[in-house]
């Protein structure tokens, strides 16, 4: 390459870049023109942030924190007396038991088998049931699943010794 050639290089890559910044600034402006600044919106997304970043809960003691814990008590007491509560052994049991108890895993004993005769023998309805609810070996009490009521429970028991 000569000398004529570079300069001519240059001329054209100055020129390029120099069209570069000039289009830069132009779509600068016609961003600003097309999102206009929200003077007044500023205490509306200050509430939306400190709504994002307000804690999830709190915690309360002494009589406060006994008075907060009777009435959310009593709001769980109201609502689950306002439900009404399906018993459905065959239910509950496809639902949660029949992962372990149809094929045998953990050492669960499979429902309807000679091994579940033996322990309803051994151990009684009773028993089988308050295992299933408070946990026994690698079972979770009440199948992992702390919404289900006792009856729910015993008709599950009921259903896998049938």
């Amino acid at each position: 390459m000569n000398h004529k050639e570079d300069r001519a290089f240059v001329r054209q890559f100055s020129g390029v870049i120099a069209a570069f910044v000039v289009l830069t600034i132009v779509l600068i402006f016609v961003a600003r023109a097309m999102q206009p600044e929200t003077e007044g919106d500023e205490s509306m997304l200050d509430a939306r942030v400190e709504q994002r970043i307000a804690p999830v809960g709190a915690v309360r003691a002494g009589e406060a924190g006994a008075e907060a814990l009777a009435e959310a008590q009593a709001a769980i007491d109201t609502g689950l007396a306002a439900e009404e509560v399906v018993i459905d052994g065959p239910g509950v049991y496809n639902g949660l038991c029949a992962a372990c108890h149809e094929s045998g895993a953990a050492g669960a004993p499979i429902r309807g088998s000679e091994q579940m005769a033996a322990r309803f023998d051994e151990k009684g309805l009773e028993m089988l049931v308050s295992n299933a609810i408070n946990s026994l070996n690698a079972m979770p009490a009440r199948g992992a699943n702390p919404a289900l009521t006792d009856e729910q429970i015993q008709a599950a028991v009921e259903y896998m010794l049938q």
